[in-house]
């Protein structure tokens, strides 16, 4: 595969959030997206798919930085946050809240 059609499978997997106002973090992976992803899209790293209203008990709107990850498995952020297994996107460095059980 060449460097451009790798470079445009990755743009395709990579979770970004859609507007800098009303971000959640989810409490699990710490995934930052727009409340509206969330309502639509759940998490990609969770599996999970929030109904309207639900994602509160998930996601957090108290979190502190963030960072983007856009390849996992080749960076050492990913490494050093424990993150190079998940999606690329953009992931809060903290998050408060408790984290969800796995189903």
């Amino acid at each position: 595969m060449d460097d451009n059609a790798r470079l445009e499978d990755l743009a395709s997997q990579t979770v970004v959030p859609k507007d800098i106002k009303q971000l959640r973090a989810c409490t699990h992976c710490h995934l930052v997206k727009h409340v509206k992803q969330f309502e639509r899209e759940g998490c990609e790293n969770c599996g999970r798919n929030f109904e309207k209203d639900a994602y509160d008990e998930h996601c957090s709107v108290n979190f502190t930085g963030v960072a983007a990850i856009m390849q996992p498995d080749n960076s050492w952020v990913a490494r050093w946050l424990r993150k190079q297994n998940l999606k690329p996107g953009c992931y809060a460095l903290e998050v408060a809240g408790e984290t969800f059980e796995a189903d």
